[in-house]
């Protein structure tokens, strides 16, 4: 199956969890984007903070971690959900049709 647009697929994994940060989803989408040049924490950074400027995902909660960093946690909301349902291609929708039910 071909890779979805790694900003699409932030969304999509976003989908599948209660609340993430940027760890969290790089670590989920490691296997599969880990090897291109633009899997880096700067971009999923970007990614997050685009989704939620466009009203996609929520920022829930923010705490500092081990490293005293600040971490920010954020969780898809309805209208998240509404684009994954309308624009996933079909043969990501057959393997994601219990979490896309929502």
């Amino acid at each position: 199956m071909a890779l979805l647009p790694i900003r699409s697929r932030v969304l999509l994994f976003m989908s599948t969890v209660q609340q993430a940060n940027i760890d969290d989803a790089m670590n989920a989408l490691k296997s599969e984007y880990g090897e291109e040049g633009q899997f880096t924490r700067e971009n999923f950074l970007d990614h997050m903070l685009s989704l939620q400027a466009n009203g996609l995902i929520d920022e829930v909660h923010y705490e500092l971690n081990a490293n005293g960093e600040l971490c920010m946690y954020y969780a898809i909301n309805d209208e998240g959900n509404r684009t994954i349902n309308k624009y996933l291609p079909k043969k990501w929708a057959q393997n994601y049709k219990q979490v896309l039910t929502k």
